[in-house]
C-alpha cells in the first residue's frame, strides 16, 4: 500500500521489467475491468540526473588530518583564495548551542556509505531505505569511477561528526542522517520518486535533493502525479502536521538553462537553493530563475586545489572535490536543521519565511544579474535569491518566531484539454 494514498497500491514483478512490458499491460487491462478499481496506471521510466560533479581540479586526496580549516564555506578566513567573511556563519549558531541535535535529514540520492567512520555515529538506520533495490540497506553500488559517491558526499556536508579527527565537520554535526537510495537504476519512475519523498515523514524532518530533470536547456519537466500527491501530503501531514521541509538544488545548466522550467526547484513546496563560489561570484553552472530563495556555496577558484567542498567520500575516504549545486542543497539542509533545533515548532512555510528574512547579500555579485529591491524593501537576485544563508541570524530569529498564518489560496478556474 502507498503511504501517501489511503486506497493506492503498487504491484511490481521481480523479473526484468522490459521483458514484462506486454504482459504488464494485460494485467492493467484486467484491473481496469474490475469494478473495485477506480484507476490503474502503468509506471513508465524517465530521466533524473544528479547535480554536481563539476571538475575543480582532478586530484586525489586522502587526508589523515581534519579538513575543518579547509571548509571555507563554514568559516571563511580567506583560505583557498576566498573572501574573508563570506560563509554560512555557522560559528555563531554553534556558539549559541545549536548543532542539529534532535533533527533528522534524509538524503535522497544514490545511497550513503553508512559504514564511513565520520557518518556512522549519526546514521539513522531505521529511517533509511533503498528504493532502487527494495531493501533497508541504502549502500551505494560499486563502480570503478566512484560515480555513486554523490549521496555520501552530500551526507557528510550535513552530518559529519565533529572532533573525531576524520575528514571535516557537518553543518549540523549532531543531527541524524538517513539514506534514501533512489537514483541508481536505469530510469526513474513516479512510484520511486513518490515513495522516497514520502518515506517516514514523522521521523525525517528535512529531505535534501541534489538532482532533477536533465540540465540541458531543452527539458521542461517536474514531479508526476504520484510525486505531486506525495509532496502535498508531506507538507500537510509531515512532522505532525508542521510539514516536511524539501530542499532542492536549483540546477547546473548555467546560462543555457532556466530553473523556472524545473518543476521541483520551482515548486511552492520546496526551498530552491543556488550556489556561489568563495569570492562571491556565481558559478558558471548556476541557473537563473525567480524561484531561487537563497544560496549557499559550491566551490572556489578552479586553480586552487583546496577550493572545493570538503566532505566524506566512499569507503572511509575524504574529498575536497565536491561541487555544483549538489553541494549547495545539503549545506542549506544543515542550516535548516540548526533552525529546527532552535524551534521544533517551525512549519514548512515558517522555514521559507526565515530563509527570506535572514539571508544576506553579503559580498555576492554578478555582472549580468543585478540586485534589486522588491515591494517590501528586501534585496533579491535571480541567481542568488535573497542572498547567502546566515545560520546565526536564522537560529536567533527562529527561537522567538511566531508561526505564520495558515496559507490562503484561491482558485480562479480550470482548463480542460479537448478530447
Amino acid at each position: 500500500q502507498l503511504p501517501f494514498l489511503d486506497t493506492g497500491y503498487f504491484f511490481y514483478h521481480n523479473g526484468i521489467a522490459k521483458a514484462r512490458r506486454r504482459r504488464s499491460l494485460q494485467h492493467k487491462l484486467h484491473l481496469e475491468k474490475d469494478s473495485r478499481v477506480k484507476k490503474a496506471v502503468q509506471q513508465e521510466g524517465f530521466s533524473r540526473r544528479k547535480r554536481g560533479y563539476r571538475d575543480i581540479n582532478d586530484i586525489d586526496i586522502n587526508m589523515n588530518d581534519p579538513l575543518f580549516t579547509k571548509q571555507w564555506y563554514l568559516i571563511n578566513t580567506g583560505q583557498a583564495d576566498g573572501t574573508p567573511g563570506l560563509d554560512l556563519n555557522v560559528a555563531e549558531a554553534w556558539e549559541l548551542g545549536y548543532t542539529g541535535k534532535g533533527v533528522t535529514i534524509g538524503i535522497m540520492d544514490d545511497g550513503i556509505d553508512y559504514l564511513h567512520p565520520d557518518l556512522a555515529s549519526n546514521y539513522n538506520a531505521k529511517a533509511s531505505y533503498d528504493f532502487s533495490s527494495n531493501d533497508p540497506y541504502p549502500y551505494p553500488r560499486y563502480t570503478d569511477d566512484w560515480f555513486n559517491s554523490h549521496g555520501t558526499r552530500c551526507a557528510g556536508e550535513v552530518s559529519a561528526a565533529a572532533n573525531n579527527n576524520i575528514c571535516g565537520v557537518g553543518v549540523a554535526y549532531n543531527s541524524k542522517v538517513a539514506g534514501i537510495r533512489m537514483l541508481d537504476q536505469p530510469f526513474m519512475t513516479d512510484i520511486i520518486e513518490a515513495s522516497s519523498i514520502s518515506h517516514m515523514p514523522q521521523v525525517i524532518d528535512i529531505y535534501s535533493a541534489s538532482w532533477g530533470p536533465t540540465d540541458n536547456g531543452k527539458t521542461v519537466d517536474g514531479p508526476r502525479e504520484l510525486t505531486l500527491q506525495a509532496m502535498a501530503d508531506g507538507v500537510n501531514k509531515g512532522r505532525g502536521g508542521k510539514g516536511s521541509i524539501y530542499v532542492w538544488a536549483s540546477g547546473d545548466g548555467g546560462s543555457y538553462d532556466d530553473c523556472n522550467c524545473d518543476g521541483y526547484a520551482s515548486s511552492m513546496w520546496t526551498i530552491s537553493i543556488n550556489s556561489a563560489i568563495n569570492d562571491g561570484r556565481t558559478a558558471l553552472y548556476d541557473e537563473s530563475c525567480s524561484s531561487t530563495l537563497a544560496s549557499t556555496f559550491s566551490n572556489g577558484r578552479k586553480r586552487n586545489p583546496e577550493a572545493g567542498v570538503a566532505t566524506t567520500d566512499l569507503y572511509g575516504n575524504c574529498t575536497l572535490r565536491h561541487s555544483g549545486t549538489s553541494a549547495a542543497a545539503p549545506e542549506a539542509a544543515g542550516v535548516f536543521a540548526l533552525a529546527l533545533e532552535a524551534n521544533l515548532d517551525l512549519t514548512w512555510r515558517d522555514m521559507q519565511h526565515l530563509t527570506v528574512l535572514t539571508s544576506k547579500r553579503n559580498q555576492l555579485h554578478d555582472e549580468v544579474h543585478q540586485w534589486r529591491r522588491n515591494g517590501v524593501g528586501l534585496e533579491f537576485n535571480h541567481l542568488f535569491g535573497y542572498g547567502v544563508l546566515d545560520a546565526g541570524a536564522m537560529v536567533k530569529m527562529a527561537k522567538d518566531w511566531k508561526t505564520v498564518p495558515e496559507r490562503f489560496h484561491c482558485v480562479g478556474g480550470s482548463i480542460q484539454e479537448p478530447e
